[in-house]
């Protein structure tokens, strides 16, 4: 068994021996594909999966886990074939995995190789402390697994969207008594994974219609918020409690509009795209925590993430 002093040494070794050397094969399978087919499921290099079944069997799978996994989702895992250990065995604190993401950063195929890649780190991180049971086994398990891939979608072409009070997404009550209880509707850019073929779910965060939270649903700070919000001077935003909400893809009035280019490279197949989101309804069980507890859920998601990324270009700028 690895134990929590091993992992440095076990981590470098696999990257050093397995996951460097497997670079060029995996740029040179993706580069066979051009257009459109660069986001199909065929462009996914197959060295990933047999060098994912390596890193579970060194017990560097899902080293990211800040709490440990419910029994429940455990006996869940364990009926499943094949066997994946997705519980790691220790969990670690963050000052104990930012030299493992450090390392990590060295190559751009090592966190997905060890299921440790965002945004889906943020995700299983999010569903882990906030899921219900159902959103758990539904959306959480397949990810620990590593069976599918995820989004989480917030910014927006139109306003500065790292201020949360100017998304324009908005999450309203739905007139349609046949479908959802709310509808969706607004459009995101930057959705790193959504063109993934493998991303099966999208978390998103939307401004919640003020009606709603005079429901007795709406629980938690969202009516104090409400009620804050109105009692500001006139020389200050209104904030406006954001509502987390999740929904597999492929999903009626969830488009993808076109994939995005950073500095003209398009990642594919993973990649960012721009998507619009057209009377999207929403069932009650969609929403994560509750209406208007998009803050405190994203709060909780950025801190490690940050922490994440920053390790990861300290050891790719020390390569």
């Amino acid at each position: 068994m690895t134990t929590t002093a091993d992992l440095p040494t076990t981590l470098q070794t696999f990257l050093e021996t397995s996951i460097l050397p497997a670079e060029p094969l995996h740029e040179a399978h993706i580069a066979k594909f051009t257009h459109s087919d660069r986001w199909t499921l065929s462009a996914i290099p197959p060295t990933l999966h047999a060098l994912q079944g390596k890193a579970q069997s060194l017990h560097l799978w899902n080293l990211f886990l800040p709490h440990p996994i419910p029994e429940t989702l455990l006996h869940k895992n364990s009926t499943l074939s094949p066997p994946i250990p997705i519980q790691p065995p220790q969990i670690l604190t963050n000052s104990q995995y930012a030299p493992l993401a450090e390392i990590m950063g060295r190559s751009p195929l090592a966190s997905e190789i060890c299921n440790c890649s965002a945004p889906d780190t943020g995700n299983m991180e999010v569903l882990l402390k906030f899921g219900t049971p159902y959103q758990q086994e539904r959306y959480l398990l397949p990810l620990l697994r590593g069976e599918s891939r995820s989004a989480f979608l917030m910014t927006e072409p139109d306003v500065a969207s790292s201020d949360a009070r100017n998304l324009e997404t908005t999450l309203s009550p739905s007139q349609n008594k046949n479908g959802g209880r709310y509808v969706l509707n607004g459009r995101k850019w930057w959705s790193t994974g959504v063109m993934d073929p493998r991303c099966k779910m999208v978390l998103m965060v939307a401004r919640t219609d003020p009606s709603l939270l005079q429901s007795p649903s709406a629980k938690g700070e969202a009516a104090a918020t409400t009620v804050a919000a109105s009692t500001t001077t006139s020389t200050r935003r209104e904030r406006v409690p954001q509502t987390v909400v999740i929904l597999p893809l492929p999903h009626p009035g969830i488009r993808l509009v076109r994939p995005l280019t950073v500095f003209g490279y398009d990642d594919a197949p993973h990649g960012h795209a721009e998507v619009e989101l057209i009377n999207v309804e929403v069932k009650e069980e969609d929403i994560i925590l509750g209406l208007g507890r998009g803050f405190e859920i994203a709060q909780e998601r950025l801190g490690p993430g940050r922490i994440h990324h920053c390790m990861r270009a300290i050891g790719l700028g020390k390569t």
